[in-house]
């Protein structure tokens, strides 16, 4: 699972293609090898500012680049369409300039948590939510669902150089939110896959009621899994009517 092993034909031919090649991941040497074009973004990224203007500077430089040498390609960690601000800024950037933006898919976390940590999706189902604004906009959580809670790392966080030093309070009042659905001593398991040789797999659980006493254990790039409290009660009427009389006892 490290390195290039989980990229697709697809994508390679698109890169070999492309004009320039830009990136925000470990990978310069082997997306050299596909295209010398290649430039690493990190110089713009891992820096000091508001995280908000270092995503609206990056978007503008490669679309500047598009203008100028097109075709050129976008390369992240993961799904490029999933919780990456970078990439929705630079195709809404693209498209206000009357370029055509193609994205390809990839295998991401989300591919893979279930299996690590050992639920499926289609088991009642899954809920998935960004950390902040899980608290900020006040969600509710369906407690019957196996629940993600993707950048819980990052909660909070404004600047992409993070503070060495957590924060407590900040995590308390996310254990408060999840204290509105889920009984105090209810499991929320912190995960971080590894996706490279150098960066090991990272778990472990706590009582949501004690989340704070672990922000120091906790690392960006983290997702906060709590499985689901329950199966619920089925709904007998609707159960008869849909003709699954004769497996209420074994749907309970």
């Amino acid at each position: 699972m490290f390195g290039m092993t989980q990229i697709t034909v697809e994508t390679i031919n698109v890169l070999k293609r492309a004009q320039r090649v830009f990136h925000l991941t470990d990978l310069q040497l082997d997306l050299e090898a596909i295209n010398p074009q290649t430039e690493d973004l990190d110089r713009l990224y891992s820096r000091a500012g508001s995280n908000i203007h270092i995503y609206d500077e990056i978007a503008q430089h490669i679309v500047r680049a598009a203008h100028q040498s097109p075709p050129v390609a976008l390369v992240l960690d993961g799904n490029p369409m999933f919780f990456s601000d970078i990439s929705w800024k630079t195709i809404a950037l693209a498209h206000a300039d009357g370029l055509s933006v193609e994205a390809l898919g990839a295998v991401s976390c989300i591919d893979i948590l279930p299996t690590q940590l050992g639920f499926e999706p289609g088991n009642l189902g899954m809920q998935i939510f960004e950390a902040t604004q899980l608290v900020l906009y006040n969600l509710r959580i369906n407690p019957y669902l196996s629940t993600l809670v993707m950048q819980a790392g990052e909660f909070g966080q404004r600047t992409i150089i993070r503070n060495v030093t957590q924060k407590p309070e900040r995590y308390a009042l996310l254990a408060e939110h999840l204290g509105k659905f889920f009984p105090r001593d209810h499991p929320a398991i912190f995960i971080r896959s590894a996706y490279e040789e150098k960066t090991p797999h990272i778990v472990f659980t706590a009582d949501i009621s004690r989340i704070e006493s672990h922000c120091g254990r906790i690392e960006p790039g983290m997702t906060l899994y709590i499985p689901r409290l329950c199966i619920p009660p089925i709904d007998i009427r609707a159960c008869e009517r849909l003709g699954f009389a004769d497996l209420i006892k074994e749907l309970q």
